[in-house]
C-alpha cells in the first residue's frame, strides 16, 4: 500500500535564533565544558552556564559529563549537584532548589510529543524540584512534575506525578513509600513533618 505521509512530517517550530543559540552552546559544551576534570573547575562550568543564561547559585557542582540542553531554562539554588551523565532536557524551565543532589545518569525531561496528533507536535512543561531533594541514580522525571521539599527518589524510578514533601518515593511509576524522618537537631530551621503513629 502506497500512502503519502508528507502531511504528517514533523516540523520543528523553534525560532532560528534559538536553533543558532543551541548550536553555539553545544560547541561551547563540547570544547570548553566537557573536557574539564570532574574534580576541579566547578566555578568555570558554572560561569559557562551563566553566560548562556542559567541561574546557578553559589557552591553548585555540575559534572563535566552533565548535559544541559538549554542553559537559559535552568535555575539552581545553593550547593546543589548535577552528577555524571545527568541529562537536563530543558526545553522548558527546570527549577532545582538548594542542597539538591541529582545523581548519575538521571534524566530531567521537560519535552514530549502530543500523541493525539499524527504529526506529533512538541509539547513542553516545566519541572520543579524543592530544596533538600535527592534524586538517586538513573531516575527519570517527566514533564510537568513538581517534587516537594525533602523528597528522596529511589534509584531507577520513573516520576510521572507530583511527589509530596518529606517522603521517600520509588518505583515505576514512582510513588511515596514512607515519610522521610530527619533528626530535629540536625538541621536548625527545617521542620519536616513528624512521623505519624499507626
Amino acid at each position: 500500500m502506497n500512502r503519502d505521509f508528507a502531511e504528517f512530517k514533523y516540523r520543528n517550530l523553534q525560532p532560528r535564533r534559538m536553533l543558532l543559540l543551541r548550536l553555539v552552546w553545544e560547541l561551547v559544551w563540547l570544547l570548553a565544558f566537557r573536557p574539564t576534570p570532574r574534580w576541579a573547575l566547578h566555578g568555570w562550568r558554572r560561569t559557562l552556564l551563566r553566560l548562556f543564561g542559567a541561574k546557578i547559585g553559589p557552591g553548585c557542582r555540575i559534572a563535566p559529563t552533565c548535559f544541559v540542553w538549554a542553559p537559559w531554562n535552568l535555575e539552581m539554588g545553593t550547593l546543589s549537584v548535577l552528577g555524571d551523565h545527568v541529562d537536563c532536557y530543558s526545553m522548558n524551565r527546570i527549577r532545582i532548589g538548594s542542597k539538591v543532589a541529582v545523581s548519575q545518569r538521571s534524566f530531567l525531561c521537560t519535552g514530549s510529543h502530543d500523541i493525539n496528533s499524527l504529526s506529533r507536535p512538541l509539547v513542553t512543561e516545566p519541572i520543579d524540584i524543592g530544596d533538600h531533594v535527592w534524586i538517586a541514580a538513573e531516575s527519570m522525571v517527566m514533564p510537568g512534575v513538581s517534587i516537594g521539599e525533602g523528597v528522596v527518589v529511589g534509584a531507577r524510578s520513573l516520576v510521572t506525578k507530583d511527589l509530596p514533601p518529606w517522603t521517600v518515593c520509588a518505583g515505576n511509576p514512582c510513588r511515596p513509600i514512607r515519610q522521610r524522618e530527619i533528626g530535629p537537631a540536625e538541621v536548625p530551621g527545617i521542620s519536616p513533618p513528624a512521623a505519624q503513629e499507626d
